[in-house]
């Protein structure tokens, strides 16, 4: 496999078939919205890309729209993109409106010096989705991007219809005695970001999976992380050390799933715990074989345990 291409290694299926192709290889026509020219006929009138950035106070914001039902936005974790959902496009796509997104300063989307805290971020979300013009979604978060889920869903409030939060936490992790939010370990994280960023993303990304550096999936995450601005990552981690969303939970009424991988390295299986009981009515969804990335280690239970909540 070639780590540099934007695409998880592909997931074995127990049919044998190959997976549709996707939707990375939809590219517009003349840089307007176009038909999928790779996909089969019986496809092309349902999936499409849009105009794949949204300007917004200075900053281009990278998208992808899949459409086919009710609209679900997914957030990726910090230093991460768009294409770390790639599984739960090709397996959700028949059933909902999948956008995926690169948050500001990662992937595709631009990088400026500023703006990095969770509530620049969840306005950056907040202006696509008035973009988008639909009156209700799901919001779906992923480690720091749990973080901005939350606070977009405080924001709207009851247009979100559903939320999934995924290896993540509310915040405060600056007041915790032990990593990462321990003054030394943020110390130690904030260096290694500064002084050799490449090297850290490649341990930190053997810290996604229960596997470690072992897992398949190592070299393709660890690229994909590499593309990250150093400066963006430092802003992002102070944003996401200060950041406490916790007085909030209680005044969060929508449909919650709290998605979390067991042996999770980064995010312990405490901060899920916590997350569903300060949530009223919260869902706790625990994976066995993984670590902080459960929709990439066992795409297929994950695939159906977010079906679930989103069909709610």
């Amino acid at each position: 496999m070639d780590a540099s291409r934007g695409r998880p290694p592909a997931t074995r299926r127990g049919s044998g078939r190959a997976p549709s192709p996707s939707l990375r290889s939809c590219l517009p026509s003349g840089g307007r919205r176009g038909k999928c020219r790779d996909l089969a006929p019986r496809d092309r009138a349902r999936y499409e890309r849009h105009v794949p950035f949204l300007s917004h106070a200075g900053v281009s914001l990278r998208y992808d729209r899949a459409r086919s039902g009710p609209l679900v936005l997914l957030v990726h974790g910090w230093t991460c993109n768009r294409t770390f959902w790639d599984r739960q496009v090709q397996a959700l796509r028949d059933r909902f409106t999948l956008v995926t997104v690169d948050l500001r300063g990662h992937g595709e989307s631009s990088h400026p010096r500023t703006g990095y805290t969770i509530g620049a971020l969840a306005g950056d979300l907040e202006h696509l989705v008035r973009a988008l013009g639909v009156p209700r979604l799901a919001v779906v978060g992923w480690s720091m991007g749990g973080l901005v889920a939350l606070e977009l869903a405080r924001r709207l409030g009851e247009r979100v219809s559903a939320l999934g939060l995924v290896c993540t936490t509310a915040g405060g992790l600056a007041d915790r005695k032990s990593p990462p939010g321990h003054p030394d370990r943020a110390g130690e994280m904030r260096a290694a970001v500064a002084n050799d960023f490449r090297g850290f993303a490649r341990q930190l990304a053997a810290d996604f999976f229960l596997k470690g550096a072992e897992s398949p999936l190592h070299p393709w995450a660890v690229a994909q992380m590499q593309k990250t601005p150093p400066h963006v990552a430092a802003a992002a981690l102070d944003a996401m050390l200060a950041a406490d969303l916790r007085k909030h939970l209680r005044g969060l009424e929508v449909p919650t799933a709290v998605l979390h991988g067991r042996h999770d390295k980064l995010l312990p299986l405490a901060d899920g715990e916590a997350l569903a009981k300060g949530i009223r009515g919260a869902r706790l969804v625990v994976f066995e074989e993984s670590g902080h990335a459960p929709f990439l280690e066992e795409p297929e239970a994950f695939n159906k345990a977010l079906g679930e909540l989103l069909a709610r």
